[in-house]
């Protein structure tokens, strides 16, 4: 009776233990299955696409930033961010309504967005941030005769909120790098010009940097963007004006005669600004003479910190090399005091007799490179020039009327550089028909709102 007993609930779990299995081999089917048909419908999207030797007039593909293949990379506070990506999403939204009638060939064109580093213009901190359409072609593979996307774009389309104008900052006659009293050039003084030197010189050249670090030059301005010489300063006007476009040939050049198998790769730009209100404005002389008087300050703290620096590392040196050197720097030493009185006199004297409209004419004036000799450079102070040449610059500054609107909000547009790169040639068809769909449909106006 106990073995029955034993016997009956061994039958009992036996029966259990099957139904169990069995639910698990049902739900591991539906599972598998669910799997299998997910593969199946992953596998029919990147099926290949077969091809008769080009891959150009075959339908292309378009990736919004919700599905871009690389991960949106935005920084700052989170309200910044938020400001950020609604600028951004309406800057997507007028790239696509261009090409609501237009049909996507030969290419893969896909959105990332990007920024934001903090940049200053006219005493204003502003955030930089930006779309990029990054176009990649279709070519059809020579043996497997599919379809096939090229790695890199050379086709892109990107528009920069609130760019850095400049790469680097101008260094005009009379500041920077110099030497004094060695004639041989062997001992020269290494001077930034855009804050004193020590332990707050990385915040400061940020937070308050010298005025002359922020002069910008026609050439400055224009590199890389224009490589049109002949209209040089009507190609800067342009853009400090948010006025027409400039272009830079990275391959052929605009002198070319007409060939219609010559391959030409152009970048093209707009500055989109508000109207009436350049960008940039002159500096003029009496502007450039006083900035000079606060930048001889910053320059006197570095050279004294430069200095020591020196005869710290040259101390204990017994050899005759370093004797040398140590008696120049001691030279220099004494020598800096009655330079640098003499720089802020004539300063002073240029701003106290010179007449107002002299005064009040734009400055153009040497690169630091004409010389390193700090009494030469002390006989060229009050030397201008009529225009930018080669070996000068005419200067001008952000205009604080522009760049005071953004009222503490670093993430508002206040202009906008677009540029969009494209290509000529007979196996890019794509480029030129995405660019003349972009020449023929792309709302300016409507980039232009966004900085209301």
């Amino acid at each position: 009776m106990q073995t029955s007993k034993k016997m009956k609930l061994y039958n009992t779990d036996s029966i259990n233990f099957a139904q169990t299995m069995k639910q698990y081999l049902i739900i591991s089917i539906i599972l598998l299955g669910s799997i299998t048909c997910f593969s199946q419908n992953k596998i029919s999207k990147e099926q290949p696409v077969p091809c008769n030797g080009d891959a150009d007039d075959l339908p292309g593909q378009y990736t919004d930033y919700l599905h871009s293949k690389y991960p949106t990379a935005l920084k700052g506070t989170a309200p910044e961010k938020a400001a950020m990506m609604k600028q951004l999403i309406a800057i997507e939204k007028i790239e696509e309504a261009s090409r609501s009638n237009f049909k996507l060939t030969g290419c893969v064109a896909r959105v990332s967005f990007s920024g934001a580093d903090k940049n200053i213009a006219g005493n204003t901190i502003h955030s930089s941030y930006g779309y990029q359409l990054g176009v990649y072609q279709n070519v059809c593979h020579v043996t497997e005769h599919v379809v096939k996307t090229v790695g890199e774009y050379r086709t892109v389309l990107r528009v920069n909120v609130n760019p850095l104008l400049v790469k680097n900052y101008l260094l005009p006659g009379g500041a920077g790098e110099f030497y004094l009293t060695d004639k041989s050039r062997s001992v020269r003084y290494d001077i930034p010009i855009d804050a004193k030197a020590g332990s707050s010189y990385a915040k400061d050249r940020l937070s308050h940097p010298s005025r002359i670090s922020q002069y910008i030059s026609e050439t400055m301005l224009l590199k890389d963007r224009s490589d049109n010489y002949k209209s040089k300063h009507a190609d800067f006007l342009k853009l400090i004006n948010g006025d027409g476009y400039v272009e830079n040939w990275v391959s052929g050049s605009r002198d070319d005669k007409p060939n219609p198998k010559a391959h030409k790769w152009i970048d093209r730009h707009y500055f989109i600004t508000r109207p009436g209100v350049p960008l940039l404005v002159p500096v003029t002389r009496k502007q450039y003479l006083e900035d000079m008087l606060e930048y001889y300050e910053i320059e006197k703290a570095n050279f004294y910190y430069n200095l020591e620096a020196q005869i710290k590392s040259s101390a204990g040196n017994s050899s005759e090399s370093a004797k040398k050197r140590m008696a120049i720097l001691q030279a220099d030493k004494a020598a800096y005091p009655q330079l640098y009185e003499a720089r802020k006199e004539k300063v002073k004297q240029l701003l106290a007799n010179q007449k107002a409209t002299w005064l009040q004419l734009p400055a153009v004036v040497d690169f630091n490179n004409s010389t390193y000799d700090a009494d030469q450079r002390l006989a060229d102070i009050g030397k201008f020039y009529d225009a930018e040449t080669e070996n000068t610059a005419a200067l001008y500054n952000y205009n604080p009327e522009y760049f005071k609107t953004n009222a503490g909000q670093p993430a508002k547009p206040l202009f906008m550089d677009v540029q969009f790169r494209y290509e000529i040639a007979q196996d890019k068809g794509f480029s030129e028909r995405l660019f003349n769909n972009f020449l023929k449909n792309y709302d300016m106006g409507a980039l232009r709102k966004l900085l209301e």
